[in-house]
């Protein structure tokens, strides 16, 4: 116990006005936020993009190609993929299997280069996208 007129060493003034900042939260803040962010941007990215989708692409120089990439976009392994120009169903193409995220590509016949319409008919009819030019 401390006599009277003794000064107290250990005493330390602390300002009420401002305020001290806890770096330790703010950076738990601040990561659980990033992942928020990447967590939304992720699902608006993948999840219109999810399925079986078609594209075309063309190059119209001197000599014009035409090639069709075929995504599976989804989780599962995709089986019995048909592909059909035009609703000629007498030529069409037909492949085993996507496996999950990947692609094939598919370049049409010399009859069928002036196609106006894809369909692809996947998992016995399960899963079907048509894809106009």
């Amino acid at each position: 116990m401390k006599e009277l007129g003794e000064w107290d060493d250990d005493w330390k003034f602390n300002r009420k006005d401002k305020k001290t900042r806890d770096w330790i939260r703010i950076a738990r803040y601040a990561i659980y936020g990033g992942f928020a962010i990447v967590a939304i941007v992720v699902l608006l990215v993948f999840i219109p993009r999810a399925g079986l989708t078609v594209e075309i692409f063309e190059t119209g120089e001197t000599l014009s190609t035409i090639s069709v990439k075929i995504n599976n976009n989804n989780l599962q392994e995709i089986h019995n993929i048909t592909l059909v120009f035009d609703d000629d169903y007498g030529k069409k193409q037909v492949f085993n299997s996507i496996a999950p995220f990947s692609a094939i590509f598919v370049t049409p016949d010399k009859d069928n280069l002036n196609f106006k319409k894809i369909t692809v008919t996947a998992d016995n009819g399960k899963l079907q996208t048509i894809k106009y030019r």
